[in-house]
């Protein structure tokens, strides 16, 4: 491109340079909100309203407001997350930390994650970014589950803890089918799931199950002091389940959160170290 299309590519109208000093002006108040000041660097982005001065968006982001792209594409990303929640309820995020976390999900995942975290709130009204990310992770394991978004209802609302449910051992076909099977019987979910708050602690085959059929199921609350003493209950409980084989250990071992806790990550290594042993030995998998 030659330096006179350069230069016509900089030229802006009246219109084009008022906008910006709108979107400037909101920016520089304060970047007072997160969802007007998301707002405003979509607009300078995509109308190029940058471009009289500034090179790039990049360019325009870190020169005119000492911030990175990437930290500009999460303000803007939050605004829409906060936009494609308008209307679902109305209680929107308080703040850009706790929108962000959903910004990877898309649609009506974005819409159920944030009711789910509404719904769940310790007391019904405290809410921190952890709390609205425990509930996108629960969304996002409910649709890998194929659990249907409508079927999460205030009244069946729990949360799935990706470090609670990572040190439980999988069924296989046979046991998945046995279980389905018997909640879809006469007799129904005849098990209560138990549950921590609104956390689920025992019982996520069953959960799972009700919802994608939806049969009726009870829970049992649990206390814990402690989220160390919550994990030494599952393992407690995952102890007395069917043995582990080494695939089945190094599986989950290699496919852990990244907010896992050394607890788990520990007991998870010995789960598998145990089981490649008892293999070589010839003898039966650890429990």
């Amino acid at each position: 491109m030659n330096e006179m299309q350069n230069e016509m590519q900089r030229e802006m109208s009246q219109s084009e340079l008022t906008q910006l000093e709108v979107c400037e002006a909101t920016i520089s108040a304060g970047l007072q909100t997160f969802y007007e000041v998301g707002n405003a660097l979509l607009a300078v982005r995509d109308a190029r309203l940058y471009r009289r001065d500034f090179a790039s968006f990049e360019e325009y982001c870190r020169k005119r407001w000492g911030m990175g792209a990437s930290r500009a594409r999460q303000l803007i990303g939050a605004a829409g997350v906060a936009a494609n929640l308008q209307g679902v309820t109305n209680v929107t995020p308080a703040n850009e930390a706790q929108a962000r976390v959903l910004a990877r999900l898309v649609g009506d995942a974005q819409r159920a994650a944030w009711q789910l975290a509404l719904w769940t709130a310790p007391g019904g009204s405290s809410m921190t970014a952890a709390h609205v990310e425990i509930a996108a992770l629960s969304i996002e394991t409910l649709q890998s589950w194929g659990v249907a978004l409508d079927k999460i209802t205030q009244e069946r609302a729990l949360l799935i803890d990706p470090e609670f449910s990572s040190i439980l051992r999988p069924h296989d076909d046979i046991e998945y089918r046995a279980i389905e099977e018997s909640i879809r019987g006469e007799f129904g979910c005849l098990q209560r799931l138990v549950v921590w708050g609104h956390t689920l602690i025992d019982g996520h085959l069953r959960y799972r199950l009700c919802l994608i059929h939806d049969v009726p199921f009870e829970i049992f609350k649990i206390t814990f002091s402690t989220r160390d003493k919550a994990i030494d209950f599952i393992i407690n409980q995952t102890k007395w389940c069917k043995h582990y084989t080494p695939a089945e250990a190094s599986k989950i071992l290699h496919s852990l959160p990244p907010s896992i806790g050394p607890k788990t990550q520990a007991y998870l290594e010995a789960i598998l170290s145990e089981a490649e042993a008892a293999q070589e030995a010839g003898g039966e998998m650890v429990n």
